[in-house]
């Protein structure tokens, strides 16, 4: 099971936090692992390499942690579209795949 967990601050998505294999298939064949981790790096390089915000990053197997959450404010406004996008493909994973993934948003201070 893929759990993702977003973080969010006065409306403002700080940070997201990903861990586990889907294991809906055979490893290398695993169509919800592949597009979690597409979506999911792709937003990471955004923020990092297009953005040049700098976040807090930690990838293993299996595990991708960003945040935000030292950035200033405007940081992480122009952030901010590329994490509600991901937020809204990993939604859609999860409405077609709901047995492999969870999805949830925290409110934090």
């Amino acid at each position: 099971m893929i759990n993702a967990v977003f973080k969010k601050r006065r409306d403002n998505l700080v940070s997201f936090n990903i861990k586990g294999h889907a294991d809906s298939v055979d490893e290398g064949y695993d169509l919800v692992c592949s597009a979690v981790s597409a979506i999911s790096l792709a937003i990471a390089n955004g923020i990092t390499e297009v953005v040049k915000a700098k976040a807090y990053v930690e990838a293993e197997d299996g595990f991708l942690n960003l945040s935000l959450e030292d950035e200033s404010d405007e940081m992480i406004h122009k952030c901010g579209v590329l994490m509600d996008t991901m937020l809204l493909g990993l939604k859609n994973v999860e409405l077609s795949y709901g047995e492999y993934i969870k999805v949830k948003v925290e409110e934090v201070e």
